[in-house]
This record gives C-alpha cells, sequence and structure tokens, in this order.
C-alpha cells in the first residue's frame, strides 16, 4: 500500500527532521512567545518533506505526506487557540495571571458604581483634583468648569478609568 512505504522505508534523517520539528511545534503550542520553536519546527518539517521526497516517494505519497503534517498544524493550531481562550495554556510568554487589565476591569466595575452619586470638592478641581464621594476620597476631574473646594459635585460618567463630575447644587 502506499501510505505505509511514507514510513516504513524512511531513512533516519528525515524521520529524525521530522520527529524533532514536530515536537518543536508542540513546545510552541503549549509555550507560545518568541516563535523560536515554531519556527524552528516549521523549517525541520519541511526539510524533513524534501529530504523524504528526494529519497523516492512517488507524487501521490508526496502529497499524503503533505497532508499528513498539514494535518498535524491544523491540530497544533486548533488545540492552541481553544487552550490559550480557556485558558488552559498561556497566551503569552509574558502574561501574568494577575494582570493590568484584570485590574483595570476590577477598578472600572467599582468606579462605574458611583455615576450619580453626589460628594463635595475637597481641592479646587479645575482639570484634576480630589473629592469625597460616599465617605471615600477619589482623584476626579471637572466636566465643565472650575469647582471650588467645598461646592457639592455630582459624578456624570467614568471615562477611561478617571471619575468625570460637575458642580451640583442641592
Amino acid at each position: 500500500m502506499d501510505f505505509t512505504l511514507i514510513f516504513t522505508e524512511m531513512s533516519w534523517i528525515p524521520a529524525v527532521l521530522l520527529c524533532v520539528g514536530a515536537i518543536f511545534i508542540v513546545i510552541e503550542v503549549f509555550m507560545p512567545g518568541f516563535g523560536f520553536f515554531g519556527i524552528s519546527g516549521s523549517v525541520l518539517i519541511v526539510a524533513g518533506i524534501i529530504v523524504r521526497i528526494i529519497e523516492g516517494l512517488s507524487l501521490l505519497q508526496s502529497i499524503m505526506l503533505i497532508l499528513i503534517v498539514l494535518l498535524f498544524f491544523i491540530v497544533c493550531f486548533i488545540f492552541m487557540v481553544i487552550g490559550a481562550k480557556s485558558g488552559l495554556i498561556s497566551s503569552s510568554l509574558f502574561e501574568n495571571s494577575s494582570t493590568l487589565s484584570e485590574d483595570y476591569n476590577k477598578v472600572s466595575k467599582e468606579l462605574r458604581k458611583l455615576v450619580g452619586r453626589s460628594g463635595k470638592a475637597i481641592s479646587q478641581l479645575n482639570l484634576g483634583g480630589k473629592a469625597k464621594i460616599n465617605g471615600k476620597i477619589y482623584d476626579v476631574q471637572s466636566i465643565n468648569s472650575y469647582i471650588e473646594p467645598g461646592s457639592h459635585i455630582k459624578v456624570v460618567e467614568i471615562k477611561d478609568n478617571t471619575i468625570m463630575v460637575r458642580k451640583w447644587f442641592e
């Protein structure tokens, strides 16, 4: 059978190239980063295919070998995407479980609860200053004009994790 001859009559050179290339690709899937293992693995696999074709594969056997390798790449890619989305594997070598974006989103949720609340300006509010809202002191920014210390303010919106306030008359 043509399919079995692809691997049974393979010399050690293409076998080593294909195996080491496949191992490098799997390493890249589990530890994505700079890409050394992914690029090296791809080059080794292509070299293994070329050497195996030079050894004397028929056109049909060559196509089968290329399709097998493509299927391997597709399965590895799908596993990497699913693993990264589900958190089974790191989506980046430099990523930490407590990332800045998680902290940013946490702060954003807390600040969004302040919209509509009122408080008092502690310092003068021109572009920025401090205000006391719900018993806590926050850095805030005035959206319309200068606000004197002691003035009543109201939280209008949260913009890029900045509390935007305006003067409020009670």
